[in-house]
């Protein structure tokens, strides 16, 4: 059962005149969320290589900076705290490119630039503090991965946010097709009866799997799987659903191919388990639930599936769970 770490993901409003923040706080913001949404695509988005772990360092170093920045008095010094905090600590935790491009824009935080990423970062072509690193660091990540990339920080970050239950549904049946299974089918039935045993988790502030005979695992006269994950920080559905579906598939590193296993007595099925049920061909159906209570620590958020017919059953490794094709 994994349990990943969920922290705050910086996201700031459009507009610094609608609100009462000055413009140096609205420019550490969005310099946060270009550093964010680059963190974001390199460990999370990324395909197949997912990278959960990497994302939680990468993320908390430009939050906690930010929280630090802003709790100097005078933008002067806020500038030179969120400067120092980030040029120090956080762009070690992105890929070297970023520093390499970047830093010098960090440094000055200037809000001149002859980059335009105005539109991805959905900022209204105004002029902030940290503009020309904000733009730079958009830029390195349409240089390294072209506009695929920034099309999803469009179109989940900045922008929209895709729904929690959509960003698992599709991140699931990518990892499927890695290994020739077809796609999941949602339904409400499954999403209800993972809603409840999230809901039951959070309740607790525990993270454990329901019983195999529990009458809430039961659909259409037969018991489902379950995989669950959990994690601490804000509520932010849309990251812990990336990093449940990420995690579970992360297994994959650890199952035993080509040789496999052949049941769940293998000890190795333990570190494994989420994997085989997340590609096992025979599975059809899903569903997904998520709850959040900020009383609980340190896992404040949890995740669960319900899938059916069940995965991991005896015997059937072999033809169900097989390598990447």
């Amino acid at each position: 059962m994994a349990r990943l770490a969920l922290a705050a993901f910086c996201i700031v409003a459009l507009a610094a005149t609608s609100s009462a923040m000055t413009f140096t706080e609205y420019g550490i913001g969005m310099a946060c969320t270009a550093y964010n949404s680059a963190c974001w695509y390199e460990n999370l988005k990324q395909f197949p290589n997912t990278n959960a772990k990497g994302f939680m360092k990468c993320t908390n170093s430009c939050n906690f900076q930010k929280e630090q920045a802003l709790k100097q008095s005078g933008e002067d010094r806020q500038k030179m705290s969120f400067t120092q905090g980030v040029t120090q600590y956080g762009m070690k935790d992105l890929p070297s490119e970023f520093a390499s491009n970047c830093n010098s824009h960090l440094k000055s935080g200037s809000a001149t630039t002859s980059d335009d990423e105005s539109d991805v970062l959905n900022d209204q072509h105004q002029e902030y503090p940290f503009r020309a690193f904000a733009y730079c660091i958009m830029k390195t990540v349409r240089s390294k991965y072209g506009d695929i990339a920034i099309e999803a920080v469009r179109n989940e970050k900045t922008h929209s946010l895709k729904h929690w239950k959509q960003t698992l549904l599709d991140r699931d049946n990518e990892f499927r097709a890695l290994h020739g299974s077809p796609p999941f089918k949602r339904v409400t039935d499954l999403d209800n009866a993972a809603q409840k045993w999230a809901d039951k988790n959070a309740a607790e502030c525990n993270m454990y799997h329901s019983k195999n005979d529990d009458a809430g695992r039961q659909w259409r006269g037969k018991g489902t799987g379950e995989s669950i994950s959990s994690g601490g920080g804000s509520d932010e559905k849309e990251n812990a659903a990336y990093l449940a579906s990420n995690g579970w598939y992360e297994e994959y590193a650890l199952y035993p191919f080509p040789g496999g296993i052949k049941d769940a007595n293998d000890p190795r099925f333990q570190h494994v388990g989420h994997f085989t049920q997340t590609v096992w061909k025979g599975t059809e159906y899903v569903g997904y639930g998520y709850a959040y209570n900020p009383k609980c620590s340190p896992y404040t958020h949890y995740i669960a599936a319900r899938y059916s017919p069940a995965g991991n059953m005896a015997g059937g490794f072999q033809e169900n769970v097989v390598p990447r094709q």
